[in-house]
């Protein structure tokens, strides 16, 4: 039993509390506090943004697509402000591919291949499901 400063014994507390004893009971607390949402989660994962840098890449590939008389982009505004969602959305394969061609672009201020493909992404609005297929018996 534990001597209270006084000297006199409180009942019930042990006398001596050893190392294993504090974390199993310590963990038998934090693991019910989590249980019933008492404790903070892991901080999640923000989404890749994507820099103004290479926004302003993307932009300049759109801006000089548009510029040459064999395209039009008449929903210029709209690629460059959808682009921002699409890559933030997207997997780092796609984020790391779109990485190297708008550094590349901006760099060499040349189109290549990979220019032409992000500026020929479909831009589907994502309230509207194009892709629903149903079957009546």
């Amino acid at each position: 039993m534990r001597i209270a400063p006084d000297g006199r014994t409180l009942p019930g507390v042990p006398g001596s509390l050893t190392r294993r004893q504090l974390l199993v009971r310590t963990g038998g607390a934090t693991v019910a506090l989590t249980c019933f949402g008492a404790l903070p989660g892991g901080a999640l994962a923000e989404p890749a943004a994507l820099s103004s840098a290479r926004a302003a890449a993307y932009a300049s590939i759109l801006d000089e697509l548009h510029a040459l008389p064999q395209y039009e982009l008449a929903d210029r505004a709209y690629r460059a402000g959808r682009f921002a969602d699409l890559y933030a959305a997207s997997d780092e394969h796609f984020r790391a591919y779109a990485d190297a061609v708008l550094d590349t672009f901006a760099d060499e201020r040349g189109f290549t291949a990979g220019a032409l493909d992000l500026a020929s992404l479909p831009y589907v609005d994502p309230e509207i499901d194009t892709h629903t297929i149903v079957f009546t018996v």
